[in-house]
């Protein structure tokens, strides 16, 4: 089987060069490494001509204008030619096994659009932060699953994926998604295909986690608003609506998002005119009267309280992944003890 590694960037020249390297010392190398570049400032285009002078698998695309998250990586991804395809972030790696663990799983699950692994999460200077691991155990998830599940959130422990080709070119990989959530899309899209995925329960990639002084992440809210509408509204609702299936949990979970994010109406990076753009896009994804006194409460300063609300919420459910996991560890330990007896 061909694998092939798609790396889309911009502006990362201090992460580019380890993110490619990390693809080369892999125990199953790839055919090829794609790296396209939407018109860098800095020095990554120097990098990357220093690079692909000694790298023969590295081919680089340089974008002629900025065309953005989305473009850049559709056109990308339509670029490779292996049966397997990587998604990886310009300042992200990975470990050595990742392309060979995570292809044995695509070939044994053959209904599988795409494999995923557990992440190491690094900050700006390679310092190990948490683990993320999701709340399930490895294995096979079918599409049907994997579509209910999406309805709660983007089901991965970070954007660094294999793709099945097949899967990619039946989603007609990234066209018209939207610039923020694009992955999220995606993925939903391909579980609405009928794709199912395979996920392993081991740390296989180091995804990089920004602090983000100038809060531009923040000032972003209204695209993520908009990104996770789409979702719902290009993806999850009909697919719903063909299989005839009940709209009720995705009513509920569009009120659950919306609730969530209007926590940005009380943030002060905002002023009144772009809170009321905000409140609208809020609105569009979800009108239910719990979202509007959400959206109330946030905007006449009770955040404090409101943030309490949804934490003493997720304590249950923090709590019960820890356990998980701790009782996942201890029979794990007990196997290992069991086969040296």
């Amino acid at each position: 089987m061909n694998i092939s590694v798609c790396i889309c960037t911009y502006n990362q020249a201090l992460y580019i060069e380890q993110a490619i390297r990390s693809v080369l010392c892999q125990t199953y190398l790839p055919v090829e490494v794609i790296v396209s570049d939407d018109c860098s400032t800095d020095e990554t285009p120097m990098i990357l001509e220093k690079l692909s002078a000694e790298i023969s698998v590295l081919k680089v695309v340089y974008q002629p204008e900025n065309v953005g998250i989305a473009r850049n990586t559709d056109q990308c991804l339509r670029l490779a030619s292996g049966d397997f395809i990587i998604r990886l972030d310009s300042d992200d790696y990975l470990a050595p096994d990742y392309t060979e663990k995570l292809m044995h799983l695509l070939v044994k699950h053959p209904g599988a659009g795409y494999a995923h692994a557990a992440i190491q999460e690094v900050d700006q200077d390679g310092t190990f932060l948490k683990q993320r691991k999701l709340f399930r155990k490895s294995g096979f998830q079918s599409g049907t699953e994997a579509l209910r599940a999406a309805v709660k959130g983007y089901r991965v422990a970070a954007n660094i994926l294999m793709f099945r080709k097949e899967a990619l070119m039946q989603a007609n990989y990234l066209l018209g998604r939207p610039n923020f959530g694009e992955d999220y899309h995606l993925t939903t899209n391909i579980s609405a295909l009928g794709f199912g995925n395979v996920y392993l329960n081991e740390t296989l990639a180091f995804y990089r986690v920004w602090v983000d002084p100038k809060k531009v992440r923040q000032r972003r809210k209204i695209q993520e608003i908009s990104g996770i509408r789409r979702v719902f509204d290009d993806i999850i609702e009909p697919a719903y609506i063909d299989r005839g299936w009940c709209l009720d949990e995705v009513k509920i979970s569009k009120t659950d998002f919306a609730c969530r994010h209007a926590d940005c109406l009380g943030w002060d990076v905002y002023n009144a005119a772009e809170k009321r753009e905000l409140a609208v896009e809020l609105y569009n994804l979800s009108s239910s009267v719990r979202v509007k006194a959400f959206v109330w409460l946030y905007s006449q300063g009770f955040s404090y309280g409101v943030d309490l609300y949804f934490k003493l919420l997720r304590f249950p459910k923090v709590l019960l992944k820890d356990l998980f996991h701790i009782i996942r560890r201890k029979s794990g330990n007990a196997m290992v003890y069991s086969a040296n007896e």
